[in-house]
């Protein structure tokens, strides 16, 4: 009987311990899916916002970023390297000129080419209402550069392909 529980424990253990290493070491894929996840939330907006929580979601989305950052999106005729302390004021004010904001990522697709870089392809979905009430809606195939600094993932560069308008 005393084998019993001891064994019991044991078993118990083992999937804690099992558990805890999926929650807190995560993949470098998932990793990567988290970083463009937390892009999307961040970016997207549902009515009128308070500045601070507009300032919270920019700075969010700039600790993605690395140092600099290479920006090439044709349809918007960027084509740039910006600091990662200029990205905050251009996302509040690129999230000032709407309404409501929806970004999606779909269609991930991860390499590694090398030790500590990704190069990630996604398709961009966004779905907007200016503040004069026109909706917006586009899909933008893009190329992502990512390197890995100090056990974070951060954005180095991202290339826009091409716009599909709906």
């Amino acid at each position: 009987m005393v084998n019993a529980k001891y064994l019991f424990a044991a078993g118990g253990i083992a999937v804690a311990a099992i558990i805890a290493f999926f929650l807190f070491f995560q993949s470098d894929t998932a990793k990567i899916k988290k970083c463009f996840h937390t892009l999307s939330t961040q970016a997207s907006k549902s009515g009128d916002e308070h500045e601070i929580m507009a300032a919270a979601a920019a700075r969010k989305i700039e600790s993605l970023f690395a140092e600099t950052v290479w920006i090439d999106i044709p349809a918007y005729e960027i084509d740039q390297t910006f600091a990662r302390n200029e990205i905050s004021s251009r996302v509040l004010y690129a999230r000032s000129q709407y309404r409501e904001i929806s970004l999606k990522f779909e269609d991930v697709n991860i390499q590694f080419p090398e030790e500590d870089a990704a190069n990630v392809t996604l398709t961009g979905i966004l779905k907007a209402t200016t503040s004069a009430g026109e909706r917006v809606a586009e899909a933008h195939h893009l190329e992502c550069e990512l390197k890995k600094m100090e056990d974070d993932w951060l954005l180095t560069g991202v290339m826009g392909k091409d716009v599909m308008e709906k």
